[in-house]
């Protein structure tokens, strides 16, 4: 056990000034950029659930405007957040009407993930197509139940409630993509995530990937008992990394699969 490499997590309220600093000066800009036709700024993820490590984490934030944007306010939103290099920024931005009359998958504005910001700096995204995300339901749920209100609204009063239908289509589709990405993801994510998507699936409760993995070791088949712990341990930094048994992980991903998919069809039914 190391602990001298121990993870810092952090919340909304007892992060580094100069995280809410950051996150105080793209609120501002959004405020401009956008002016009376912004109706909400959101944190959801893991700086507002308690669980932001500073080294990887990424900040989540979804934005809600009046109107569709236009081209220019994209690309103005895109070079923004471009020039921001020490916090990797994901964000979306979707209309009143994507967040009051629920779709599956839903319609968005715009959308900016660090990882992929080449796309965006080579001018390959499209910003005249309108397109849609499998995810976005899951993040309307997370704020619901997990979010912080920066500005605007209040979460209750303009997130109804995710019909269950879309909620389990949506995991469906997290997990899938974990089973064909496998080989790339570390296995805190092949594991911590499928947890917290069943803790959720079964409790109806949003979780972060540690408190997901701490309710797995109770609530799972004891055979993912051991590897659980291990995945937690390096996920908070009291061990380093380590090779896993890769047969192990596949069958926890399994797991997770064939639960959501068994609750899918007696929804359907």
């Amino acid at each position: 056990m190391n602990k001298n490499h121990l993870t810092a997590f952090y919340g909304w309220h007892n992060c580094p000034e100069s995280l809410r600093s950051r996150v105080n000066d793209i609120l501002s800009f959004y405020r401009r950029a956008f002016r009376g036709d912004l109706e909400g700024f959101y944190l959801h993820g893991s700086l507002a659930m308690g669980c932001f490590n500073p080294k990887s984490s990424d900040l989540d934030f979804l934005a809600v405007v009046r109107h569709k944007l236009t081209t220019e306010q994209k690309k103005a939103i895109i070079d923004y957040l471009l020039g921001i290099s020490d916090i990797r920024a994901e964000m979306s931005i979707v209309t009143i009407d994507s967040v009051k009359n629920i779709m599956y998958p839903t319609p968005f504005e715009l959308h900016y993930n660090y990882d992929h910001r080449e796309q965006y700096e080579t001018g390959t995204i499209d910003f005249t197509a309108q397109r849609c995300d499998d995810d976005m339901v899951l993040h309307f749920e997370v704020i619901r139940q997990r979010g912080i209100c920066l500005y605007g609204k209040a979460i209750e009063e303009l997130f109804p409630e995710i019909p269950r239908e879309m909620s389990i289509a949506s995991l469906n589709n997290e997990l899938n993509w974990i089973n064909d990405n496998f080989d790339t993801l570390p296995p805190t994510y092949i594991v911590l995530t499928p947890c917290r998507i069943i803790a959720f699936i079964r409790e109806d409760k949003v979780m972060s990937k540690k408190e997901g993995g701490e309710w797995a070791l109770v609530n799972l088949p004891s055979e993912f008992s051991d590897t659980i712990v291990q995945v937690l341990a390096v996920y908070t930094g009291t061990e380093d990394i380590k090779p896993f048994n890769k047969d192990i992980l596949h069958d926890i991903l399994a797991y997770a699969r064939k639960t959501t998919q068994l609750l899918a069809s007696e929804i359907i039914k």
